[in-house]
Protein backbone atom coordinates (compact mmCIF):
# COMPACT_ATOMS: atom_id res chain seq x y z
CA UNK A 1 0.00 0.00 0.00
CA UNK A 2 1.24 3.49 -0.85
CA UNK A 3 2.55 5.48 2.11
CA UNK A 4 -0.07 8.14 1.68
CA UNK A 5 -3.22 6.06 2.15
CA UNK A 6 -5.74 8.86 2.13
CA UNK A 7 -5.89 12.38 0.78
CA UNK A 8 -9.05 14.37 0.14
CA UNK A 9 -10.62 17.68 1.05
CA UNK A 10 -12.76 17.64 4.20
CA UNK A 11 -16.01 19.54 4.29
CA UNK A 12 -16.02 22.87 6.07
CA UNK A 13 -18.84 21.62 8.26
CA UNK A 14 -16.73 18.84 9.76
CA UNK A 15 -13.94 21.27 10.52
CA UNK A 16 -16.35 23.75 12.04
CA UNK A 17 -18.00 21.10 14.19
CA UNK A 18 -14.65 20.18 15.77
CA UNK A 19 -13.46 23.73 16.38
CA UNK A 20 -16.79 25.32 17.32
CA UNK A 21 -16.05 27.13 20.57
CA UNK A 22 -16.75 30.54 22.17
CA UNK A 23 -14.94 33.33 20.38
CA UNK A 24 -14.88 31.70 16.96
CA UNK A 25 -17.09 32.32 13.96
CA UNK A 26 -17.05 30.36 10.73
CA UNK A 27 -18.74 33.13 8.75
CA UNK A 28 -15.39 34.52 7.60
CA UNK A 29 -13.07 31.81 8.85
CA UNK A 30 -11.87 31.27 12.41
CA UNK A 31 -11.90 34.60 14.22
CA UNK A 32 -10.16 35.81 17.32
CA UNK A 33 -13.19 37.66 18.70
CA UNK A 34 -16.98 37.30 18.54
CA UNK A 35 -18.49 39.11 15.57
CA UNK A 36 -20.13 41.80 17.74
CA UNK A 37 -16.73 42.94 19.03
CA UNK A 38 -15.52 44.07 15.61
CA UNK A 39 -15.46 47.74 14.67
CA UNK A 40 -17.73 48.64 11.77
CA UNK A 41 -15.66 49.88 8.83
CA UNK A 42 -16.96 52.52 6.41
CA UNK A 43 -18.19 51.48 2.99
CA UNK A 44 -15.03 52.71 1.27
CA UNK A 45 -13.12 49.79 2.74
CA UNK A 46 -12.48 46.90 0.39
CA UNK A 47 -13.42 43.38 1.51
CA UNK A 48 -11.81 40.91 -0.85
CA UNK A 49 -14.18 38.37 -2.34
CA UNK A 50 -13.67 34.63 -1.86
CA UNK A 51 -11.06 33.27 -4.22
CA UNK A 52 -12.18 31.49 -7.36
CA UNK A 53 -10.09 28.35 -7.67
CA UNK A 54 -11.28 27.58 -11.20
CA UNK A 55 -8.75 28.01 -14.01
CA UNK A 56 -9.12 31.66 -15.11
CA UNK A 57 -9.27 32.92 -18.67
CA UNK A 58 -6.29 35.07 -19.58
CA UNK A 59 -7.47 38.68 -19.79
CA UNK A 60 -6.19 41.29 -22.21
CA UNK A 61 -3.38 43.39 -20.81
CA UNK A 62 -4.76 46.30 -18.85
CA UNK A 63 -3.86 49.84 -19.70
CA UNK A 64 -2.45 51.85 -16.83
CA UNK A 65 -1.48 55.49 -16.72
CA UNK A 66 1.78 54.57 -15.06
CA UNK A 67 3.27 51.13 -14.35
CA UNK A 68 3.93 50.28 -10.71
CA UNK A 69 7.56 49.21 -10.30
CA UNK A 70 7.74 46.35 -7.81
CA UNK A 71 10.59 45.24 -5.55
CA UNK A 72 10.39 41.92 -3.67
CA UNK A 73 12.26 41.24 -0.43
CA UNK A 74 12.71 38.10 1.69
CA UNK A 75 14.96 37.09 4.59
CA UNK A 76 16.03 33.99 2.67
CA UNK A 77 14.86 31.30 0.27
CA UNK A 78 11.89 29.31 1.55
CA UNK A 79 9.75 26.69 -0.17
CA UNK A 80 6.44 28.27 0.83
CA UNK A 81 7.53 31.62 -0.65
CA UNK A 82 7.97 29.90 -4.02
CA UNK A 83 4.39 28.64 -3.96
CA UNK A 84 2.98 31.99 -2.87
CA UNK A 85 4.93 33.95 -5.50
CA UNK A 86 4.10 31.58 -8.32
CA UNK A 87 0.37 31.85 -7.54
CA UNK A 88 0.64 35.64 -7.23
CA UNK A 89 2.42 36.05 -10.55
CA UNK A 90 0.01 33.65 -12.21
CA UNK A 91 -3.05 35.60 -11.10
CA UNK A 92 -1.56 38.96 -12.06
CA UNK A 93 -0.79 37.48 -15.49
CA UNK A 94 -4.25 35.98 -15.97
CA UNK A 95 -5.93 39.22 -14.83
CA UNK A 96 -3.93 41.32 -17.29
CA UNK A 97 -1.87 43.26 -14.73
CA UNK A 98 1.44 41.53 -15.47
CA UNK A 99 3.06 40.63 -18.75
CA UNK A 100 4.99 37.38 -18.83
CA UNK A 101 6.76 35.26 -21.40
CA UNK A 102 4.37 32.45 -22.30
CA UNK A 103 7.04 29.76 -22.25
CA UNK A 104 8.23 30.89 -18.83
CA UNK A 105 4.69 31.01 -17.49
CA UNK A 106 4.05 27.44 -18.57
CA UNK A 107 7.26 26.13 -17.00
CA UNK A 108 8.21 25.32 -13.43
CA UNK A 109 10.51 28.01 -12.07
CA UNK A 110 11.98 29.43 -8.88
CA UNK A 111 11.22 33.15 -8.91
CA UNK A 112 14.32 34.04 -6.88
CA UNK A 113 16.76 32.34 -9.20
CA UNK A 114 18.73 35.33 -10.61
CA UNK A 115 18.33 34.28 -14.25
CA UNK A 116 14.62 33.62 -13.78
CA UNK A 117 14.06 36.97 -12.07
CA UNK A 118 15.83 38.64 -14.99
CA UNK A 119 13.52 36.92 -17.47
CA UNK A 120 10.47 37.77 -15.39
CA UNK A 121 11.55 41.39 -15.21
CA UNK A 122 12.24 41.69 -18.93
CA UNK A 123 8.90 40.10 -19.78
CA UNK A 124 6.98 42.41 -17.43
CA UNK A 125 7.91 45.60 -19.29
CA UNK A 126 4.83 47.54 -20.37
CA UNK A 127 2.45 45.95 -17.88
CA UNK A 128 0.64 47.57 -14.96
CA UNK A 129 3.10 45.82 -12.62
CA UNK A 130 6.75 45.82 -13.64
CA UNK A 131 9.34 43.76 -11.79
CA UNK A 132 12.43 45.90 -11.26
CA UNK A 133 15.48 44.22 -12.92
CA UNK A 134 17.59 44.53 -9.76
CA UNK A 135 14.56 44.62 -7.47
CA UNK A 136 14.88 41.20 -5.85
CA UNK A 137 16.39 41.49 -2.37
CA UNK A 138 17.13 38.26 -0.56
CA UNK A 139 19.23 37.57 2.51
CA UNK A 140 20.69 34.51 4.14
CA UNK A 141 19.00 32.64 6.94
CA UNK A 142 22.41 31.92 8.42
CA UNK A 143 23.53 35.53 8.73
CA UNK A 144 21.68 38.40 10.38
CA UNK A 145 24.41 40.76 9.17
CA UNK A 146 23.74 39.91 5.54
CA UNK A 147 20.01 40.44 6.08
CA UNK A 148 20.61 43.83 7.69
CA UNK A 149 22.80 44.81 4.75
CA UNK A 150 20.34 43.63 2.09
CA UNK A 151 17.27 45.19 3.72
CA UNK A 152 19.21 48.38 4.39
CA UNK A 153 20.11 48.69 0.71
CA UNK A 154 16.44 48.50 -0.27
CA UNK A 155 15.40 51.05 2.37
CA UNK A 156 18.06 53.50 1.18
CA UNK A 157 17.06 52.96 -2.43
CA UNK A 158 13.41 53.74 -1.67
CA UNK A 159 14.40 56.93 0.15
CA UNK A 160 16.96 58.23 -2.35
CA UNK A 161 16.43 56.80 -5.83
CA UNK A 162 12.62 56.95 -6.00
CA UNK A 163 12.50 54.16 -8.57
CA UNK A 164 10.49 51.74 -6.41
CA UNK A 165 6.71 52.26 -6.47
CA UNK A 166 5.71 49.40 -4.16
CA UNK A 167 7.28 46.61 -2.13
CA UNK A 168 6.20 43.04 -1.55
CA UNK A 169 7.77 41.47 1.53
CA UNK A 170 7.63 37.71 1.99
CA UNK A 171 7.45 36.50 5.58
CA UNK A 172 7.53 38.12 8.99
CA UNK A 173 11.20 39.11 8.79
CA UNK A 174 10.41 41.35 5.81
CA UNK A 175 7.51 42.80 7.77
CA UNK A 176 9.78 43.68 10.70
CA UNK A 177 11.95 45.71 8.34
CA UNK A 178 9.42 47.20 5.92
CA UNK A 179 6.00 47.59 7.59
CA UNK A 180 6.97 51.25 7.94
CA UNK A 181 4.67 54.08 6.75
CA UNK A 182 7.62 56.47 6.57
CA UNK A 183 8.80 54.70 3.41
CA UNK A 184 6.05 56.61 1.62
CA UNK A 185 5.08 53.85 -0.83
CA UNK A 186 2.63 50.92 -0.64
CA UNK A 187 4.10 47.94 1.22
CA UNK A 188 2.48 44.48 1.21
CA UNK A 189 3.60 41.73 3.58
CA UNK A 190 2.55 38.20 2.67
CA UNK A 191 2.71 34.93 4.59
CA UNK A 192 3.84 36.42 7.91
CA UNK A 193 3.55 34.32 11.08
CA UNK A 194 1.51 35.99 13.87
CA UNK A 195 2.16 39.56 12.63
CA UNK A 196 0.13 41.24 15.37
CA UNK A 197 1.96 39.46 18.18
CA UNK A 198 5.27 40.29 16.49
CA UNK A 199 4.32 43.96 16.60
CA UNK A 200 4.58 44.75 12.89
CA UNK A 201 0.89 45.72 12.60
CA UNK A 202 -1.95 46.52 14.95
CA UNK A 203 -4.98 44.32 15.59
CA UNK A 204 -8.02 44.26 13.35
CA UNK A 205 -9.08 43.56 9.82
CA UNK A 206 -7.75 46.81 8.37
CA UNK A 207 -4.27 48.25 8.71
CA UNK A 208 -3.55 50.88 11.34
CA UNK A 209 -0.54 52.04 9.30
CA UNK A 210 -1.04 54.21 6.19
CA UNK A 211 0.32 52.54 3.08
CA UNK A 212 0.90 49.17 4.79
CA UNK A 213 -1.02 45.93 4.19
CA UNK A 214 -0.18 42.74 6.11
CA UNK A 215 -1.78 39.45 5.15
CA UNK A 216 -3.32 37.92 8.28
CA UNK A 217 -4.74 34.55 9.05
CA UNK A 218 -6.39 35.40 12.40
CA UNK A 219 -5.08 33.28 15.26
CA UNK A 220 -3.54 30.64 13.00
CA UNK A 221 -0.80 29.56 15.41
CA UNK A 222 -3.00 29.96 18.48
CA UNK A 223 -5.70 27.90 16.80
CA UNK A 224 -3.21 25.14 16.03
CA UNK A 225 -1.95 25.06 19.62
CA UNK A 226 -5.49 25.12 21.05
CA UNK A 227 -6.45 22.23 18.81
CA UNK A 228 -3.33 20.21 19.72
CA UNK A 229 -3.99 20.72 23.41
CA UNK A 230 -7.66 19.74 23.08
CA UNK A 231 -6.53 16.40 21.61
CA UNK A 232 -3.43 15.53 23.69
CA UNK A 233 -3.76 17.48 26.99
CA UNK A 234 0.02 17.64 27.41
CA UNK A 235 1.51 19.22 30.53
CA UNK A 236 5.07 20.08 29.43
CA UNK A 237 5.53 21.30 25.86
CA UNK A 238 9.12 21.46 24.60
CA UNK A 239 10.13 23.81 21.78
CA UNK A 240 13.31 24.44 19.80
CA UNK A 241 13.52 28.24 19.93
CA UNK A 242 16.00 30.27 17.90
CA UNK A 243 18.29 32.80 19.56
CA UNK A 244 17.71 35.18 16.65
CA UNK A 245 14.89 37.51 17.73
CA UNK A 246 13.33 37.82 14.28
CA UNK A 247 13.31 34.08 13.66
CA UNK A 248 11.92 33.59 17.16
CA UNK A 249 9.01 35.86 16.20
CA UNK A 250 8.51 33.82 13.04
CA UNK A 251 8.30 30.75 15.27
CA UNK A 252 5.48 32.49 17.22
CA UNK A 253 7.21 31.76 20.51
CA UNK A 254 5.30 34.37 22.53
CA UNK A 255 2.00 33.29 20.99
CA UNK A 256 2.61 29.72 22.12
CA UNK A 257 3.59 30.86 25.61
CA UNK A 258 0.35 32.84 25.85
CA UNK A 259 -1.69 29.81 24.81
CA UNK A 260 0.15 27.78 27.45
CA UNK A 261 -0.79 30.29 30.15
CA UNK A 262 -4.42 30.26 29.01
CA UNK A 263 -4.72 26.48 28.72
CA UNK A 264 -2.57 25.57 31.72
CA UNK A 265 0.41 23.79 30.18
CA UNK A 266 4.07 24.74 30.58
CA UNK A 267 6.14 25.80 27.58
CA UNK A 268 9.77 24.70 28.00
CA UNK A 269 12.02 26.34 25.39
CA UNK A 270 15.56 25.42 24.45
CA UNK A 271 17.35 28.31 22.78
CA UNK A 272 19.86 27.60 20.03
CA UNK A 273 21.44 28.87 16.81
CA UNK A 274 19.45 26.57 14.56
CA UNK A 275 20.20 28.51 11.35
CA UNK A 276 23.98 28.37 11.68
CA UNK A 277 24.98 25.52 9.37
CA UNK A 278 28.73 26.08 9.76
CA UNK A 279 30.23 22.63 10.34
CA UNK A 280 26.65 21.44 10.98
CA UNK A 281 26.28 23.55 14.09
CA UNK A 282 22.52 23.50 13.52
CA UNK A 283 22.46 19.72 14.03
CA UNK A 284 24.65 19.92 17.13
CA UNK A 285 22.35 22.58 18.56
CA UNK A 286 19.29 20.42 17.92
CA UNK A 287 20.93 17.40 19.56
CA UNK A 288 21.94 19.49 22.58
CA UNK A 289 18.40 20.79 22.99
CA UNK A 290 16.96 17.34 22.44
CA UNK A 291 18.94 16.02 25.42
CA UNK A 292 17.99 19.02 27.57
CA UNK A 293 14.28 18.75 26.81
CA UNK A 294 14.19 15.00 27.43
CA UNK A 295 15.94 15.54 30.76
CA UNK A 296 13.19 18.00 31.71
CA UNK A 297 10.52 15.37 31.18
CA UNK A 298 8.50 16.94 28.37
CA UNK A 299 5.49 14.96 27.18
CA UNK A 300 5.07 16.87 23.89
CA UNK A 301 7.36 18.64 21.41
CA UNK A 302 6.40 21.48 19.09
CA UNK A 303 8.50 21.63 15.91
CA UNK A 304 8.44 25.26 14.72
CA UNK A 305 9.54 26.61 11.37
CA UNK A 306 13.30 26.97 11.04
CA UNK A 307 14.19 24.28 13.56
CA UNK A 308 17.46 23.76 11.69
CA UNK A 309 16.95 20.12 10.76
CA UNK A 310 17.89 18.59 7.45
CA UNK A 311 15.26 16.70 5.50
CA UNK A 312 17.51 13.73 4.86
CA UNK A 313 17.24 11.08 7.59
CA UNK A 314 14.83 13.38 9.40
CA UNK A 315 13.30 10.65 11.58
CA UNK A 316 16.66 9.82 13.13
CA UNK A 317 16.69 13.31 14.72
CA UNK A 318 13.31 12.97 16.38
CA UNK A 319 13.38 9.22 17.15
CA UNK A 320 14.70 9.70 20.72
CA UNK A 321 11.53 11.72 21.43
CA UNK A 322 9.33 9.04 19.87
CA UNK A 323 11.11 6.33 21.87
CA UNK A 324 10.05 8.17 25.05
CA UNK A 325 6.41 8.43 23.88
CA UNK A 326 6.71 12.20 23.40
CA UNK A 327 4.00 13.62 21.15
CA UNK A 328 5.80 15.39 18.27
CA UNK A 329 3.69 18.06 16.56
CA UNK A 330 4.28 20.20 13.47
CA UNK A 331 4.22 23.97 13.33
CA UNK A 332 0.72 24.55 11.94
CA UNK A 333 1.95 27.40 9.72
CA UNK A 334 2.94 25.48 6.63
CA UNK A 335 1.30 23.72 3.72
CA UNK A 336 3.88 20.94 3.81
CA UNK A 337 3.09 17.42 4.98
CA UNK A 338 6.63 16.12 4.38
CA UNK A 339 7.57 16.22 8.07
CA UNK A 340 4.53 14.11 8.99
CA UNK A 341 5.43 11.66 6.24
CA UNK A 342 8.89 11.44 7.83
CA UNK A 343 7.71 10.76 11.36
CA UNK A 344 6.15 13.81 13.01
CA UNK A 345 2.95 12.53 14.62
CA UNK A 346 0.56 15.29 13.62
CA UNK A 347 0.46 18.72 12.03
CA UNK A 348 -2.31 21.17 11.23
CA UNK A 349 -1.61 22.21 7.65
CA UNK A 350 -2.97 24.63 5.13
CA UNK A 351 -4.87 23.05 2.26
CA UNK A 352 -3.90 24.95 -0.88
CA UNK A 353 -1.16 27.48 -0.13
CA UNK A 354 -1.68 28.92 -3.61
CA UNK A 355 -4.67 30.81 -2.22
CA UNK A 356 -2.29 32.96 -0.19
CA UNK A 357 -0.60 34.08 -3.40
CA UNK A 358 -3.88 34.73 -5.18
CA UNK A 359 -5.09 36.75 -2.21
CA UNK A 360 -1.96 38.90 -2.33
CA UNK A 361 -2.31 39.38 -6.09
CA UNK A 362 -5.84 40.66 -5.49
CA UNK A 363 -4.47 43.13 -2.93
CA UNK A 364 -1.84 44.30 -5.42
CA UNK A 365 -4.44 44.77 -8.15
CA UNK A 366 -6.54 46.96 -5.86
CA UNK A 367 -3.49 49.07 -5.05
CA UNK A 368 -2.63 49.46 -8.74
CA UNK A 369 -6.24 50.57 -9.31
CA UNK A 370 -5.80 53.32 -6.71
CA UNK A 371 -7.15 51.82 -3.49
CA UNK A 372 -5.02 52.72 -0.43
CA UNK A 373 -3.56 49.60 1.23
CA UNK A 374 -5.16 50.47 4.58
CA UNK A 375 -8.61 50.32 2.93
CA UNK A 376 -8.16 46.69 1.87
CA UNK A 377 -9.06 43.80 4.17
CA UNK A 378 -6.01 42.05 5.60
CA UNK A 379 -7.91 38.90 6.57
CA UNK A 380 -6.95 35.85 4.56
CA UNK A 381 -8.75 32.62 5.35
CA UNK A 382 -8.25 29.17 3.94
CA UNK A 383 -9.01 25.56 4.77
CA UNK A 384 -6.90 23.92 7.46
CA UNK A 385 -6.74 20.16 8.05
CA UNK A 386 -4.71 17.63 10.00
CA UNK A 387 -1.94 15.42 8.69
CA UNK A 388 -1.34 12.28 10.76
CA UNK A 389 1.23 9.48 10.73
CA UNK A 390 -0.35 6.23 11.94
CA UNK A 391 3.02 4.48 12.30
CA UNK A 392 4.25 7.16 14.70
CA UNK A 393 0.95 6.97 16.57
CA UNK A 394 1.56 3.29 17.21
CA UNK A 395 5.16 3.94 18.28
CA UNK A 396 4.08 6.47 20.94
CA UNK A 397 1.14 4.30 22.01
CA UNK A 398 -1.50 6.83 21.00
CA UNK A 399 -4.78 5.69 19.48
CA UNK A 400 -6.64 8.46 17.61
CA UNK A 401 -10.38 8.67 18.13
CA UNK A 402 -12.82 8.26 15.28
CA UNK A 403 -13.80 11.93 15.65
CA UNK A 404 -10.19 13.00 15.23
CA UNK A 405 -9.67 10.77 12.19
CA UNK A 406 -12.64 12.48 10.54
CA UNK A 407 -10.60 15.69 10.64
CA UNK A 408 -7.52 14.17 9.00
CA UNK A 409 -6.96 15.06 5.39
CA UNK A 410 -3.53 13.51 4.92
CA UNK A 411 -3.00 10.12 6.50
CA UNK A 412 0.31 8.27 6.33
CA UNK A 413 0.62 4.58 7.15
CA UNK A 414 4.43 4.34 7.41
CA UNK A 415 7.47 6.51 8.08
CA UNK A 416 9.64 7.65 5.19
CA UNK A 417 13.16 7.13 6.56
CA UNK A 418 14.94 8.81 3.62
Amino acid sequence: MDNKVFAGRLSALLFAAFFLMPGFSMAHGLREKPQDEYVIIDDSAVHLAPLDTAAPVIAESRRCEKPMRLAVVQRGRYGEFQTVMRALLDKLYHDGYLKMNTALHESAFAFDDPDTWKRLSEGSRGGCVELIPDGLYTGSWESGEIWDQVSGELSKRIASDHDVDMVLGLGLAAGVKFADPSLGIPVMIAYASSPEDAGIIGPGEFSDKPGIHVQKYPRRTAMAMNSYYSVFHFKKLGMMTDVDETIRKMQSYEVIRNVGREEGFEVIPCFGSFQDKTDKKNIREFERCRAELLDKGIDALYMPVFDGLEEEQFFSYIQPFVDEDVIVMGDGDTARTSRVEKGVLVSLVEVGLEESGRFEADVMEHIVDGVPPEKISQYYNTNMAFALNLKTARLVNWKPSFEFLMLVEYLFENINFK
